[in-house]
């Protein structure tokens, strides 16, 4: 299965930097209102006072997927994500360097998370107050794009 036929965009000209989208989803994965548990980070730039989203854009072909040695990655049926199975998981953290984004985190607890896009009705776009996230169906002209920003992240790592 493909990568999702929708993503998470953020319109960084929206975004004010209240974090109320890392709050919210913290709060449904961990019941707690901390921003480091979120599965997505907003990323101020105080050259030009805006905000970049980093999250998982669970990659057609995923690092983190082909990596993990005991397949406790998986692609989600519904959605299309990239999930991780809590279960199968052995936080040995294979995942995080394989990763291209760094959007791999460790919970307290020595636990590995990411973004799941909430089954398909991510939180963080439900509780964005500017409507700066959204979950839309990505044109050709974004992947394009997209495509071309992350290869460049990667080849200058």
């Amino acid at each position: 299965m493909p990568s999702p036929d929708r993503i998470l965009v953020c319109d960084s000209s929206k975004c004010s930097g209240c974090y109320s989208c890392q709050i919210w989803c913290s709060f449904k994965y961990n019941q707690q209102c901390n921003p480091s548990l979120a599965r997505l980070m907003i990323i101020p730039s105080h050259e030009n006072w805006s905000f970049t989203l980093v999250v998982c854009r669970h990659c057609d072909d995923a690092p983190c997927l082909e990596q993990c040695p005991v397949d406790a990655i998986e692609r989600d049926n519904k959605t299309g994500a990239i999930v991780i199975d809590a279960e199968k998981c052995t936080n040995c953290q294979v995942c995080i360097d394989a990763c291209p984004y760094g959007v791999i985190m460790v919970d307290p607890e020595g636990n590995v998370f990411k973004c799941d896009l909430c089954g398909g009705s991510p939180v963080c776009v439900e509780n964005c107050t500017r409507q700066a996230l959204t979950y839309i169906i990505p044109t050709d002209t974004y992947i394009d794009q997209a495509t071309d920003v992350g290869s460049r992240t990667v080849e200058t790592e």
